[in-house]
């Protein structure tokens, strides 16, 4: 029988995904995680996260993570390449949007994504995007497909990020984005996810995350 979790997490091994666990638990909630079998879960497990064998880049693995965790809510940070050069950042998500639609009893979801993609593609400069093109073109696929979807969904986009110690400050959808730091540490980025958790107004929303307002503004 499944044991209910407030959360399950797709990608939570990472840098990013440690700072969410590290903020969820320090609130009391109940964490569930899917691991590829290679990936290292000590870290996790000593933050008491139920950890879950399998891949995000198969369906049937998603479907069951879901089933197993019976989570409250799914928070998506897939992102990368595997050795065969698939992109997680549509494959995965697309995979986990899939898994839930079927499995209804879990219907909230937050995808995290980056600045840049959609309609912010044209913000950026060529460079950014000349390197950041293929990734940003996979989590704008699964953007659009969880838009469309019946879920009860959140898109996350934070812009740059980085390893500075966290200052538990960041501003969202900056009405001028040269008036809010483009980068941020992970910890904050992490908190700005945690802060949406249970945050109505953030249902069916785009939301960009940048650094805290600049000095002077």
């Amino acid at each position: 029988m499944s044991a209910t979790h407030d959360l399950l997490i797709f990608g939570a091994s990472g840098k990013l995904g440690l700072w969410l666990v590290r903020h969820a638990r320090e609130r009391g909630l109940s964490v569930a995680a899917l691991l590829r079998e290679e990936r290292d879960a000590s870290a996790l497990e000593a933050l008491g996260v139920t950890i879950l064998r399998g891949d995000a880049l198969l369906r049937a693995d998603c479907e069951q993570a879901v089933r197993r965790s019976a989570p409250r809510t799914v928070i998506s940070l897939l992102g990368g390449k595997d050795a065969q050069g698939r992109r997680i950042d549509a494959t995965g998500n697309l995979n986990v949007i899939a898994a839930m639609q079927d499995l209804p009893d879990c219907r909230r979801l937050l995808l995290i994504t980056s600045y840049g993609c959609g309609e912010q593609f044209e913000l950026l400069g060529a460079p950014a995007q000349a390197a950041l093109g293929e990734a940003l073109a996979a989590k704008t696929q699964a953007e659009q497909v969880l838009q469309q979807s019946a879920l009860l969904w959140t898109i996350i986009r934070p812009a740059g990020l980085c390893d500075a110690d966290g200052v538990s400050r960041y501003t969202l959808n900056p009405a001028r984005q040269e008036n809010a730091a483009p980068y941020l540490p992970r910890h904050d980025v992490a908190l700005a996810i945690c802060d949406q958790l249970r945050e109505p107004a953030a249902i069916g929303k785009i939301i960009t995350v940048f650094g805290p307002p600049r000095d002077g503004d």
